[in-house]
């Protein structure tokens, strides 16, 4: 059988070239990944020989959701994977997630429990047997690294920049009756917030907010809705958005808001 081939789509402000040079030396040995996308958003350029990097330099910041949308668009294969540019991943990591997925299937990210802090770069987590578990939310982090079949990703709205991409064609795959999965049984060092967390960047940030509420909470949904987070329920009824939060021993607290 033909070995499944994935694009790998790298949006990055090159915060630290370490993290990140190691993480593309690891794509280059995975024998399933035969282009990497490295959109380089500080527009500074960036040294490195390898076979399969492709790096695209825009003439301004694009940020990170019209990114992913540029490499999907840009990307050969029918299997795209989206990367942080601050994890470190297990060697042969794309090739054991992609060898499972299925063209029906809808995003494929991480199990939030096995995201663990970068403690030492040059750490890398031990090859784990990987499997992919139903997900019917997101998980936390769940966005920093996704796989899925172009079939399944909906082009993100222009406008909405920074957060809610992951959201965005996680919730298009639910409406289209695509099951979304969660990676399980690999660890994923991750650093966390290296351009996300730029206090410039807030104002665009909560603009996106803005953006996709009005886009994707309806009239109705504010009359009556419900939907499971990772780390509350949150129902709306009646205008009022009520949030009961989940803990490790599974009860629950609530939190109103107007």
């Amino acid at each position: 059988m033909q070995q499944k081939k994935v694009s790998v789509v790298i949006p990055t402000l090159q915060k630290n070239k370490n993290i990140l040079t190691g993480l593309i030396n690891t794509l280059e040995r995975d024998s399933c990944v035969d282009e990497i996308f490295l959109i380089d958003n500080s527009c500074q350029g960036f040294t490195y020989s390898g076979e399969k990097l492709k790096i695209l330099i825009p003439k301004e910041n694009l940020y990170v959701n019209p990114s992913w949308n540029l490499g999907v668009e840009s990307a050969k294969n029918k299997i795209v994977a989206l990367l942080n540019d601050d994890i470190i991943i297990p060697e042969d990591f794309c090739n054991k997630v992609i060898s499972q997925m299925t063209p029906d299937m809808g995003i494929v990210g991480m199990n939030g429990m096995l995201i663990e802090p970068i403690t030492d770069i040059n750490k890398r987590p031990e090859g784990e047997d990987i499997f992919l578990e139903a997900a019917s939310y997101m998980d936390y982090y769940y966005g920093i690294a996704m796989f899925f079949y172009k079939s399944s990703y909906s082009k993100i709205p222009d406008d909405i920049k920074i957060v809610y991409g992951d959201s965005w064609i996680f919730t298009s795959c639910k409406k289209q009756k695509k099951q979304n999965y969660r990676i399980c049984g690999a660890t994923i060092y991750h650093w966390g917030s290296l351009s996300s967390g730029i206090a410039e960047f807030n104002p665009i940030a909560k603009n996106d907010s803005k953006i996709y509420k009005k886009l994707t909470v309806k009239w109705y949904d504010r009359i009556l809705s419900y939907e499971e987070l990772w780390d509350y329920h949150k129902f709306r009824i009646l205008g009022l958005t009520l949030r009961f939060k989940k803990d490790t021993k599974g009860r629950s607290y609530a939190k109103n808001s107007k």
